[in-house]
């Protein structure tokens, strides 16, 4: 499927240069569908990587592929390295002509950092927009100053001046992955393509999202063109097994008798979701299944500001490149499960266990799910649901093999009011009634 998308995606960049017509083509997907495989396949194919560029409101995406294709660059060019030291330069300036290889991969407010000029003339007539829907509404503040248009109208208009004919533009949107308030979503895009006189390619199958039918009936536009491939209906992160994807928007949506007969299928198959109340022991059961190069780490919500008492700060945000691909034994790898990432840091990324560690940010109540933020030393009532339920969907899809989630017993003594056990309690029960598989220490566990 991600073939033949690549391949229609590219076909319509192609033909975008012969007739001189602008578009834009939208691919989407769940979390782990190969979206941005698209993305970085069309960037590097062959027949577009002279004018593509692959741009991203993921910051630490950008910094992990830079960093592993800088890495793999050195890797590939050791010799080319001293070939350029016995040409006469300096071996610091050797190394500063390698590490200055450019990968055409940009941060969107890098792309925005003068308001809405192009970054590179020569570059830029195929812009990949990683991540689409975090787009903003005109007035938001980005990078501190606020916006003159919605920022996808600001897009278009960037590319079309500097490319007037013949530009494309190809949205990679994820639905449900909402995570930051005021992202105005895929109707941004439509919008823009009517202001700017932009055509539009889309698949039935993307129209058919509920994200899409709530923003009016695309489907008969004038400017629309039919895509065939456009939209990526299985997960192939969680290659074992793509039913997490499933259980995970079950446990969100309140459907836990659903996600329990789910969860029996998974556990049959040897791929159940575990749960434990020990957070030394989820390092143990993920430190017994890793092997070789594969990649573990700590997760946990942006808000989960109390798991600080269990020695987990998610304010402290380490340099995302190193926590994901240096090696064992390095403190700032992830394998060391010492440090933990937030959501904001791992949407796009992926690991092949995680322990997911669950606050009281996203709490149980007799009517469903509840958000709630640290406000100095107290939880406050949050309206940002959605958001937040988002967030713990990014969280609960980032494993490739494995995944247990690690639920506080809270403050058994009652004197910290801010993690109650009764609170902690509630959300494992919950997972559980879903099908969360509890696992406890042995007696002999040490």
């Amino acid at each position: 499927m991600i073939h033949q998308c690549v391949q229609e995606v590219a076909a319509i960049a192609v033909q975008a240069q012969v007739d001189g017509l602008n578009r834009i083509v939208f691919v989407s997907g769940a979390p782990g569908a190969g979206k941005t495989l698209v993305g970085l396949q069309l960037a590097f194919d062959k027949q577009l990587r002279g004018d593509a560029v692959f741009v991203t409101g993921n910051s630490p995406l950008v910094e992990v592929l830079s960093a592993a294709l800088k890495g793999a660059y050195k890797r590939r060019t050791k010799r080319a390295t001293q070939a350029v030291v016995a040409s006469g330069y300096a071996n610091e300036d050797a190394a500063r002509v390698i590490g200055m290889s450019t990968f055409k991969l940009v941060k969107a407010h890098a792309f925005l950092g003068e308001r809405g000029k192009h970054l590179d003339s020569a570059d830029g007539r195929v812009l990949i927009f990683d991540e689409a829907q975090r787009t903003y509404r005109k007035g938001r503040l980005v990078l501190r100053k606020p916006l003159a248009e919605d920022e996808a109208q600001m897009i278009l208009e960037s590319v079309q001046r500097t490319h007037p004919q013949g530009a494309v533009v190809v949205a990679l949107i994820g639905h449900n992955q909402a995570i930051n308030a005021g992202e105005m979503g895929i109707k941004a895009w439509f919008r823009a393509s009517e202001t700017c006189g932009w055509r539009f390619a889309i698949s039935d199958e993307t129209l058919a999202l509920s994200e899409v039918t709530s923003s009016g009936d695309w489907s008969n536009h004038p400017l629309r063109d039919r895509l065939e491939t456009g939209h990526l209906p299985h997960s192939i992160r969680y290659y074992r097994n793509g039913d997490i994807e499933c259980w995970t928007d079950l446990v969100l949506r309140e459907r836990s008798e659903q996600a329990e007969k789910l969860a029996i299928g998974l556990n049959e198959r040897g791929d159940s979701v575990w749960i434990t109340r020990d957070l030394y022991f989820a390092r143990h059961w993920v430190r017994e299944r890793r092997v070789g190069q594969e990649r573990a780490g700590i997760i946990a919500s942006g808000q989960a500001r109390r798991l600080a008492a269990e020695g987990l700060f998610v304010d402290h945000k380490p340099d995302i490149a190193g926590w994901m691909l240096a090696p064992d034994g390095d403190v700032r790898s992830a394998n060391m499960l010492e440090t933990v990432q937030n959501q904001y840091q791992v949407q796009g990324l992926e690991l092949d266990y995680t322990i997911v560690c669950w606050d009281g940010d996203l709490r149980r109540a007799e009517s469903g799910w509840q958000a709630w933020k640290m406000s100095g030393s107290s939880w406050q009532r949050d309206k940002e649901l959605e958001i937040a339920t988002n967030g713990y969907r990014v969280l609960l899809t980032r494993a490739r093999k494995g995944m247990i989630i690690f639920v506080p017993r809270g403050d058994l003594t009652g004197e910290d009011e801010t993690r109650p056990k009764a609170m902690y309690d509630e959300i494992a029960e919950y997972l559980m009634k879903c099908g969360a598989c509890e696992i406890q220490p042995s007696l002999n566990f040490t």
